[in-house]
């Protein structure tokens, strides 16, 4: 082969594999007008890592009595979900769209952050190493399904956000992803604000009422990689113009959708984001900017399906910003506390079994992390559908952590907090208690597994996964539904 030739299949190699390229394609839209729903109802799988400060969390109740029942009664909180009765500037009362969710057992997670990370959204049996998972992530699975059961489609099926601190690390792995598609491969998200408001709203402004510098070179490149395709394809033997012509038929369509998704954004309000700190950890700006993009998103009916992360399993935040004693990471703070979840006595909920066994600063870190998201559920409340409807009452946030407690890095009572009514399907105001701790059931028998859970979700949403089950089938048995609609 000459060297000209060897040239040219390198170049076709390094475009058809480029990791700046293929991202880009699998991130946009797939726009095929309106959705039939005539009311929509929207999912959002939202994350924080390093499980829960056990004492603190949840909300008062009692427990089962029954190795099969689960208890349910109206919330009252302990301090660190007590943020969502004075969520917002306003400190509005948003108790009446919650549901929390004790004793569920993420059974799949096989003992650490990253197993937990790799099974919470998926349902898979896996030890958290790369290649565990074979499947989808519950929103992955969705996704499709409303347009093929549901006939809805939106400009994007599904928005992956992250909130990124500058200390995450910048790798993929089971421990930073926690969304997987039909193959098992991660889904990457947006962690970039400003890039996330260009990719969602094209039409954004800035002060001087320009098109922004990217939306207004987007165009440009896309037709001059174009002509460059087109121009190079006389050039090629039989088998790399096909390659090529595949290549280029990528290309028109993510103009033409770009184009499509513009249209659909255009008559939305967009965001304003302001700015990032000029020094100091962009974390907390992050949040609350990738919060508003989430928002407005799903205002503006762009997609049913979406995520928010916050950082990611192991996390390597020092939260400097809620006081001088925050020396230490996240991840660090998280392991200052007990060892196993049974040596917390009979009930694991109380002051006394969990006074001195935390510190301060991983205490402060949870209350952080619930404020930011019952400010989150405040933005949604103030916001109308595409229909008029309350945002927050045709949505479903599900928020969920890759374990229950950091230092015994234990899954049988992952934490889960359901926000919002799901348009009308969830029954909120409740606490339900599933059997945990009770005498002699440790390690916990008879108890429910959180695939029941994600099999809710997808009911919640009005689609039929494939064969009843989700994630690894022996552990999905049926959903809970029962006490949450």
């Amino acid at each position: 082969m000459n060297r000209e030739a060897s040239s040219r299949r390198r170049f076709l190699k390094l475009v058809g594999a480029s990791a700046l390229t293929a991202p880009f394609l699998r991130a946009l839209p797939s726009y095929a007008g309106p959705g039939s729903s005539s009311e929509p109802v929207y999912l959002v799988l939202l994350f924080t890592g390093c499980g829960c400060v056990r004492y603190k969390w949840g909300a008062q109740g009692p427990a089962p009595t029954s190795a099969s029942a689960a208890v349910t009664t109206p919330l009252v909180f302990r301090d660190t979900l007590s943020a969502f009765t004075k969520a917002g500037p306003m400190n509005v009362d948003l108790t009446s769209q919650v549901i929390v969710l004790d004793g569920l057992n993420a059974v799949t997670a096989k003992g650490s952050h990253e197993a937990g990370m790799a099974a919470l959204w998926t349902g898979e049996t896996n030890s958290g190493s790369t290649g565990n998972i074979t499947g989808p992530s519950i929103d992955q699975a969705i996704a499709p399904l409303l347009t093929s059961q549901l006939g809805i489609n939106r400009p994007y099926p599904n928005i992956p956000l992250m909130a990124q601190s500058s200390a995450d690390y910048n790798t993929r792995g089971p421990d930073e992803r926690m969304l997987y598609d039909a193959t098992g491969n991660y889904v990457d998200p947006i962690s970039d604000p400003a890039m996330a408001l260009s990719m969602l709203f094209p039409s954004a402004v800035g002060p001087s009422t320009k098109p922004s510098k990217a939306a207004a070179l987007r165009p440009l490149i896309l037709k001059q990689v174009n002509a460059d395709l087109t121009a190079l394809q006389g050039r090629l033997c039989t088998e790399d113009r096909v390659q090529l012509q595949s290549l280029q038929t990528l290309w028109n369509q993510a103009d033409q959708q770009i184009q499509s998704a513009a249209t659909a954004a255009a008559s939305c309000a967009v965001p304003s984001l302001g700015g990032p700190p000029a020094t100091g950890d962009p974390f907390p700006y992050n949040i609350q900017a990738m919060s508003t993009l989430l928002a407005m998103s799903l205002a503006c009916d762009l997609t049913r399906v979406a995520s928010l992360q916050l950082s990611h399993a192991l996390s390597p935040v020092t939260h400097t910003w809620l006081g001088a004693s925050q020396t230490q990471t996240h991840h660090v703070y998280s392991h200052q506390g007990p060892t196993s979840l049974y040596s917390l006595g009979a009930d694991l909920y109380s002051a006394s079994s969990g006074v001195g066994q935390y510190p301060q600063q991983l205490i402060d870190i949870d209350a952080f992390y619930a404020q930011q998201i019952a400010s989150l559920a405040y933005t949604f409340s103030q916001l109308k559908t595409s229909t008029g409807k309350n945002l927050l009452d045709q949505t479903v946030i599900c928020w969920g952590s890759e374990l229950d407690m950091g230092a015994a890095h234990n899954h049988d009572d992952t934490p889960f907090v359901l926000i919002g009514g799901g348009g009308g399907a969830l029954k909120t105001n409740q606490l339900v208690r599933f059997p945990l701790n009770l005498p002699g059931n440790s390690p916990p028998t008879n108890n429910r597994y959180h695939n029941d859970l994600l099999l809710t979700l997808a009911q919640v949403m009005g689609v039929e996964l494939p064969g009843g089950t989700f994630g690894t089938s022996t552990y999905s048995t049926t959903s809970i539904a029962e006490v949450l609609t």
